[in-house]
């Protein structure tokens, strides 16, 4: 592991993953039909397709953080964040994160998740303990 960011400005190594119905699926009670693993359920509500479960690409802007702060900072880490946009399985989704300050042994950071389209469907803020074992 490099050493963690911690500069201002700094920009997070990007983690990316194509959203697919079986990973929908693992993100859910196991045999449940909802609008996040079955197309007829998410139509008859409104959606043109099963959505993702925001769990799920909150999950890609842990794994970045992990790959950066090492696995010793998940546990520390607050996490703030909104969902803007749908997502759907096809999706290219890639979390991002950008170093806004480092006080009191924690880095704060601006992270968000896009799309292909580079749409915005998760953002917040994120505050990291620095100085955890790995």
């Amino acid at each position: 592991m490099a050493s963690p960011a911690t500069t201002i400005g700094a920009e997070l190594a990007a983690v990316s993953h194509v959203v697919t119905m079986e990973d929908m699926v693992l993100f859910e009670p196991e045999d449940e039909k909802n609008i996040h693993t079955d197309d007829a359920v998410a139509r008859a509500a409104g959606l043109p397709a099963a959505i993702a479960a925001g769990v799920q690409f909150m999950s890609y802007v842990f794994e970045m953080l992990q790959q950066s702060y090492g696995p010793g900072s998940v546990a520390g880490t607050i996490l703030d964040v909104r969902i803007r946009a749908p997502v759907f399985a096809g999706d290219a989704i890639t979390a991002r994160g950008q170093v806004t300050g480092v006080a009191d042994g924690r880095a704060m950071l601006d992270v968000w998740c896009e799309n292909q389209r580079g749409e915005q469907v998760i953002a917040g803020t994120a505050e990291v303990p620095l100085g955890k074992p790995s």
